[in-house]
């Protein structure tokens, strides 16, 4: 069961990085857009080439890494970012 304040089958943002290299996620976003909320989940290599972008669910980056769930509090066009999978998560407003 998610942390997160969505449902577990609600689209995230994601990459190639984390679901298909198994790159750990490091850095999270929380915006609101025209269209919505958006979380997105990235391994922090600063490629976000629209083609390397994957469209996945919640529960399946959960599934990838159950201590994102950690960050299910982030605030509102906040970011977190941590060094590595463990350490603590630093927020900052995006």
């Amino acid at each position: 069961m998610s942390e997160f304040n969505i449902l577990g089958d609600t689209s995230v943002v994601t990459s190639v990085y984390v679901v298909n290299e198994n790159m750990p996620i490091l850095y999270v976003s929380h915006e609101q857009d025209e269209d919505g909320v958006i979380w997105q989940f990235h391994c922090g290599n600063d490629d976000y080439d629209m083609n390397k972008m994957l469209l996945v669910s919640l529960d399946n980056i959960v599934d990838v890494d159950t201590t994102i769930q950690e960050v299910a509090d982030l605030p509102l066009n906040s970011v977190a970012r941590r060094k590595h999978v463990g350490d603590e998560w630093v927020y900052s407003e995006s």
